[in-house]
């Protein structure tokens, strides 16, 4: 094991000005770990947090590992958001402005015409988004022949967003000797499974409190809620996490028709089974989940007995499960068939002692999420959807971007000079990035109640093909293509 980095009397001068204007004045915990590390050369999986610093663990081995020299892309660091890679650029360019090595972001929404200039004047670090990034190297603008180091940053955020096909494809343009990292603040197993497509041999190190943790097939977390706004909180969650499928268990049969019907009226693709429903009915439902048709079930552990849905992502408990084995009953239907699952608990107050119990019993410690505010739903939409946009216009040579910029600005400039045309231009783009719209008729449950690859491994993270639907929107099929 490498000794850890006590101070950055190691750097050269013209690096060592730079973390200086940084403000560093000593390694971080995640530095002091990493950079060890980096510097042998070997392959890295890193568990930390955002805010721990380690865009300077991997920031620093990099400018010292290029070569100023060469005017080539020797570093490529992925990035989900926009705005995290302009950050990372924002960070590396400094740490090696002194010693002649140059950085840029790539993302899209922005001109190509500075990304084009860097890429030309031969730019050594690019900080990106996935899409933009592979639009270039599709375009043969970006060359990765000469590339060292590649760096996937929010690794478990990057395949939430749908990124895995882009990473995926991104790794055809690699040479096969570098020195790859990967970042992370969780570790599911589908976050290792990336690992396992692009890293040799990796040292583990994490910075999170208890450790580095093995993989599990089921990834458990929970929500503290109050019981007023936990009806909210579920579609806020279920828009925010965007499960690829779900059975929602709940203790009653009231709270099962009171869940299906609000999140019904909210416009999701929910249907339920309970006790007094006909066998027909049921099996009707069943069918639409079982073919994909149906996106969430509701039901009680009574009325889910002997259902059998190897695809399913999700187990999400409405309320806390009485007993520690109604815990393992229901979050054993998740994980399914050699894949990976997500367990998914809302905890009122009153449920809370009787949570702990089941924890201690089935000795687990399911940790505790904060609620996702409604600006972090939209943002979370805004990214998705940005990614889907990407994949959208990728195909578009130059001419034809050049055409429909001069066809069809000056309608988009024209649709958003009134709130009316605003919402018309909201609405075209949304009926573009969807694949299917709402169905009028009423489901079977409602009839009733009135009478290998990280996503081959979790099931979690798609394929890339058709865009997606709304997260509310029903589904004629598995979801082939990026997720919102």
């Amino acid at each position: 094991m490498s000794e850890e980095l006590s101070d950055f009397t190691s750097f050269s001068e013209g690096i060592a000005q730079g973390i200086a204007e940084l403000g560093w004045t000593k390694p971080m915990a995640v530095q002091a770990r990493v950079i060890p590390i980096m510097r042998t050369g070997r392959d890295l999986i890193v568990q930390a947090v955002t805010g721990s610093g380690k865009t300077g663990a991997f920031g620093l081995p990099i400018v010292e590992l290029l070569d100023p020299d060469l005017k080539a892309v020797q570093a490529l660091i992925l990035a989900p958001t926009r705005e995290l890679a302009g950050q990372i650029a924002k960070e590396l360019k400094l740490m090696g402005t002194h010693v002649g090595i140059d950085t840029i972001a790539i993302y899209g929404g922005t001109a190509y015409g500075p990304q084009l200039e860097a890429l030309d004047r031969g730019v050594q670090v690019i900080a990106g988004t996935p899409g933009r990034v592979l639009d270039h190297l599709g375009n043969g603008r970006m060359k990765l022949d000469k590339l060292k180091v590649m760096i996937f940053d929010e690794a478990d955020e990057l395949l939430s967003l749908g990124f895995w096909p882009d990473m995926k494809e991104v790794k055809t343009y690699l040479p096969p000797k570098r020195l790859t990292g990967l970042f992370s603040a969780t570790m599911p197993e589908r976050v290792l499974s990336l690992s396992r497509q692009f890293l040799d041999e990796p040292e583990f190190i994490s910075l999170t409190e208890g450790g580095m943790r093995s993989p599990e097939e089921i990834e458990h977390y929970h929500y503290i809620v109050s019981a007023q706004e936990k009806d909210a909180v579920l579609a806020r969650i279920l828009e925010f996490e965007d499960p690829e499928s779900a059975i929602i268990f709940c203790n009653t049969r009231d709270d099962v028709r009171f869940v299906t019907g609000y999140l019904k009226r909210r416009g999701v693709d929910a249907d339920m089974i309970q006790g007094d429903m006909s066998q027909a009915a049921r099996e009707q439902v069943m069918k639409r989940i079982k073919s994909g048709d149906l996106r969430y079930l509701v039901a009680t552990d009574v009325a889910a007995r002997g259902i059998d849905i190897s695809d399913l992502s999700h187990v999400i408990a409405y309320a806390a499960p009485d007993s520690p084995e109604s815990y393992l009953h229901r979050t054993g239907r998740t994980g399914r068939a050699g894949k990976k699952g997500t367990a998914i608990s809302l905890v009122s107050g009153r449920d809370i002692g009787n949570f702990q119990y089941i924890q201690n019993a089935n000795r687990m410690k399911i940790p505790e999420r904060p609620i996702p505010t409604e600006s972090d739903v939209r943002e979370r939409i805004a990214q998705r959807y940005e990614v889907r946009l990407e994949h959208a216009v990728r195909h578009l040579t130059d001419r034809e971007r050049e055409l429909a910029e001069q066809r069809f600005l000056p309608v988009v400039e024209h649709l958003m000079e009134s709130d009316e045309g605003r919402r018309e231009l909201a609405a075209i783009v949304y009926d573009a990035l969807t694949e299917t719209k709402p169905k009028p008729a009423a489901s079977a449950g409602a009839e009733a109640d009135a009478g290998a690859d990280p996503e081959e491994e979790s099931g979690n993270v798609a394929n890339t093909e058709a865009p997606q639907r709304h997260s509310g929107g029903p589904r004629r099929g598995r979801r082939r293509g990026p997720r919102r």
